[in-house]
């Protein structure tokens, strides 16, 4: 059976005391070494990460601050654009203007001319027809000094 002497006692806590310095030895200061490489390991890409993550950051607010500077310019650019689309619109309405002004002006002198024509036509027509009915009255006996007299005295009597 089994024995319980103090002898044994002191042989069996010995042996505990040696086996717990083996596995010391043995398992667990290579252990607690892995676990040392690991946990400073595990430091180093933690770092690691908050480095990118504070360049990512950086690089965030910078491409924030890039596009904030690329609408302002388009805001720019479309106000430009918009000014000179204002000048050419106020140049084109300008230059219509003065051609209408200068068409308008043309035809009224063109008015005018036709105006003019158009009643040394009629007066050459009534001079004619005055001719011809002074002729008739007259008769056949009136000669081409006659028809001259009598236009000319029309003509006086007309412009008055």
């Amino acid at each position: 059976m089994l024995d319980v002497s103090p002898e044994s006692i002191v042989i069996t806590v010995i042996n505990l005391l040696i086996l717990l310095v083996a596995l010391r030895l043995v398992l667990f200061k290579p252990v607690q070494k892995i676990i040392a490489a690991r946990q400073e390991e595990a430091d180093k890409q933690f770092d690691e990460a908050s480095k990118k993550q504070e360049a990512a950051d950086e690089m965030k607010v910078q491409y924030e601050n890039s596009l904030a500077e690329v609408h302002a310019e388009k805001k720019n650019i479309l106000n430009a654009a918009r000014e000179d689309a204002d000048e050419q619109y106020q140049k084109i309405v300008n230059e219509a203007r003065s051609e209408a002004k200068h068409i308008k002006k043309k035809a009224a002198v063109e008015a005018e001319a036709q105006k003019e024509q158009i009643m040394k036509s009629a007066e050459k027509e009534i001079a004619d027809m005055i001719v011809n009915a002074a002729a008739k009255v007259v008769g056949e006996q009136s000669g081409l000094e006659s028809n001259a007299a009598l236009y000319d005295e029309f003509l006086n009597k007309a412009g008055e």
